[in-house]
């Protein structure tokens, strides 16, 4: 092959790797990436009250018991959403001291908020009720959140996680901490048990599925 030959065998390479460049669109802040999503945050904590109710229970007692509690498990949720985007992005993975600060809190203020209601109003499952309230204390948060985790973790993905599995557990855990947010003040039952055993059960199935879907997703792109 003579040198005018490669020399225009280059130039053809170039100009295919040119025609098939197609415009990016830019990648927007893990910050605003968060802001995006508190609409969509705070209707996933209101969502289970606003449809089912609220515990009546619980009604005689101060709003700060109430909505406040949830309020506050809420902007945890979100707080979380952000690590999740923030570590999406390669060069900025969320600092070790961060994700047990994250751990400690969320394991910290969903005990918390279980022992305060619990103390206030202890209710515990009717007899002979364990399954269906187990079921649906699993089933119902995990479904509220499901779409929320989705989203999350699409959007997370994009920035070409190094860590996809960190990543999507942690959209999963901010969407299971927004759902049950909400879902604590509809369920009749305060047990400590009862919680740990769905509630908190359906949290940890959110940020597993969120972790599952961005390996399965990074996995496939890299094929």
């Amino acid at each position: 092959m003579t040198r005018h030959s490669e020399w225009r065998r280059g130039m053809d390479l170039r100009a295919h790797i040119v025609d098939s460049l197609t415009p990016v669109r830019p990648l927007a802040s893990p910050l605003r990436r968060t802001w995006l999503m508190v609409p969509s945050g705070v209707l996933l904590a209101a969502t289970a009250p606003l449809l089912g109710g609220t515990r009546q229970d619980l009604s005689a007692y101060s709003p700060l018991i109430t909505w406040g509690l949830t309020g506050l498990q809420a902007l945890l949720g979100i707080w979380i959403l952000g690590l999740g985007f923030r570590e999406a992005v390669p060069g900025k993975n969320v600092s070790r001291p961060a994700l047990v600060l994250a751990s400690t809190l969320s394991v910290a203020l969903l005990v918390g908020i279980t022992l305060v209601t619990d103390a206030i109003s202890p209710t515990v499952v009717p007899a002979g009720r364990e399954w269906p309230f187990w079921i649906e204390c699993v089933i119902g948060p995990m479904v509220l959140g499901a779409p929320f985790m989705l989203v999350a973790t699409l959007m997370a993905i994009r920035a070409f996680p190094t860590r996809p599995a960190l990543t999507g557990g942690l959209c999963g855990l901010s969407a299971g901490i927004l759902a049950d947010a909400g879902w604590r003040l509809g369920c009749f039952v305060s047990s400590p048990g009862h919680v740990v055993g769905s509630h908190d059960l359906a949290i940890v199935g959110l940020a597993a599925a969120g972790s599952l879907m961005a390996v399965l997703i990074d996995a496939r792109r890299w094929r």
